[in-house]
């Protein structure tokens, strides 16, 4: 039976020991797969670093807010929290924020999303109907496929944090480095489209949420199991300690109010962090039992490095004991390399159109219009892959401290997001991006919230993408790598050269006021 007492006091201690990476990946998690994003409307400053599900971002991300809503709070009423939401949140853009305002109108989510619909179809809105359905099913399958398969990696690296001292960061990738993504994202849908289910009955979704915890640490442990035996096996270890788990979850409740007075800074750098590694003692204090007690299912809890006490200061992937052989070639992502020169002109273009679709995205699933964003007339944005290539070049020699690194990320970004703006406006007297009004912005070339965004995606990038990226351009012979790179050069210097005298303009693109 374990004791809250000790299993907070090993936590703390494993936090401590791996503080900073820890933190990192909790911040990436939370910004890649939970949404976590600073709020672009600063009209209450107060909620400016929180970002959760009170202050929404952008009306792509409501649906899953409301998903999330009856989760995290602590008193789950759900016509509580949609009331809440109505009262601090009423966005004006969007089919998404139509939806939204119809929950938080009705206070139900279930009736609101009904009228919702009605509304679409039948009051000649069935294109808007259409884009809100086409963001319901992208952001569905972003949770399925993207952030429920990191939270495993999460879970991998924590557990592998409890015995080695040099955990790597790029263990967040741990389900697709072993070829069991699609069978852990299966799992982890079911887990999440069940807690929903659960969650329209309100005490139900508290219990089943308790129920299901220790599925992402059985996958993170030997994701070979199957979906069946996963929900199986957590229920059973979960019996008579679901109580003791919410008990364990409350008395953080201190943590969390002294949270709120730091404007919810506190939560994500140390309240976060702590009760991951906490959990992380549970699922292992909860696994010997499962041992020692033989329950159905405990025959796949067998990577017992995870467990016995080593001198070693990294988990020894070679002899990682999945079933199949062939995934004990567990490829390392090595984020200490060399990029060449063609590698990297391909990560300059591949990081500008991400940038570009995520900012057409943004247009596309908030306002209903499909807007080409940036200087130029291509699908890219130079300042993305800019950026990122820069970072690369010229950061890597601070990968060993993420605190640095994200602050010098921030750095690097701001420069050449301010220059980029400068000249901009020098050259053009038009502004492609206006940040007046935002919290700490300058001169609104660029702002705080801003910053944090590009410091915690240039770490994902340095860490993650980057190296994803190289290995699959080095399987690009290298003559057609050559040949590739001379085509997007070429095409890039024309739209330079065409865009210098008539650049990319129009609503959406540079109808900004003045700088305030």
């Amino acid at each position: 039976m374990w004791n809250r007492k000790n299993l907070k006091k090993n936590g703390k201690k494993n936090l401590k020991k791996n503080y900073w990476r820890i933190l990192g990946i909790s911040l990436l998690v939370a910004f890649i797969a939970s949404g976590m994003k600073v709020t672009h409307q600063v009209d209450n400053a107060a909620m400016y670093f929180v970002g959760g599900r009170f202050d929404l971002p952008s009306n792509a991300q409501i649906v899953n807010d409301w998903y999330f809503s009856i989760r995290e709070s602590d008193a789950p009423q759900n016509n509580q929290v949609l009331e809440f939401l109505g009262e601090h949140y009423t966005p004006k853009k969007g089919a998404l924020a139509h939806i939204y305002n119809r929950m938080t109108e009705e206070k139900s989510a279930l009736y609101g999303f009904i009228n919702a619909m009605n509304d679409f179809i039948f009051k000649d809105k069935a294109t808007e109907g259409m884009i809100i359905l086409a963001g319901v099913f992208l952001m569905i399958l972003f949770l399925a496929l993207v952030s429920n398969v990191l939270a495993v990696g999460q879970c991998r690296f924590l557990l592998e944090n409890r015995t080695y001292r040099q955990s790597k960061m790029g263990r967040l990738a741990f389900p697709w480095r072993v070829k069991r993504w699609k069978a852990t994202a299966f799992t982890m849908f079911e887990r999440s489209f069940l807690i929903f289910l659960w969650d329209l009955t309100i005490i139900g979704g508290i219990i089943k949420r308790y129920s299901y915890k220790m599925i992402p640490y059985i996958l993170a442990e030997n994701p070979d199991i199957g979906h069946k035996e996963a929900f199986a096996l957590s229920k059973r270890m979960m019996k008579g300690n679901k109580m003791r788990g919410f008990l364990l979850d409350f008395s953080f409740l201190g943590w969390r109010i002294l949270s709120a007075f730091t404007l919810g800074i506190l939560g994500y750098v140390w309240i976060k962090p702590y009760t991951e590694t906490v959990w992380a003692e549970v699922y292992a204090a909860l696994r010997q039992e499962a041992l020692e007690q033989g329950y159905s299912g405990a025959e796949y809890l067998n990577d017992k490095l995870l467990f016995e006490e080593s001198d070693a200061e990294e988990y020894p992937v070679e002899l990682y004991p999945l079933y199949n052989p062939e995934t004990k070639t567990w490829i390392r992502i090595n984020y200490r390399r060399k990029y060449t020169v063609c590698s990297l002109i391909l990560m300059f273009f591949s990081f500008s159109v991400i940038g570009w679709l995520w900012e057409v995205s943004l247009h596309l699933f908030g306002d209903g219009v499909f807007v080409n964003r940036g200087f130029f007339h291509g699908p890219w944005l130079p300042i993305y892959g800019a950026g990122g290539v820069l970072i690369v070049a010229l950061l890597k020699r601070f990968l060993d401290k993420p605190l640095i690194l994200f602050l010098l990320t921030m750095v690097v970004c701001g420069i050449v997001e301010y220059t980029a703006g400068f000249i901009l406006w020098e050259t053009k007297h038009m502004y492609w991006w206006n940040y007046s009004g935002y919290f700490l912005n300058l001169h609104g070339r660029i702002c705080a919230e801003g910053l944090i965004v590009f410091g915690l995606g240039g770490c994902a990038f340095i860490y993650i993408i980057a190296p994803f990226f190289d290995e699959i351009f080095k399987k690009i012979p290298r003559r057609a790598a050559i040949i590739l790179c001379v085509i997007l050069l070429s095409v890039f210097a024309a739209d330079s050269v065409y865009s210098a005298v008539y650049p990319n303009s129009g609503a959406g693109i540079t109808d900004y006021e003045n700088h305030g």
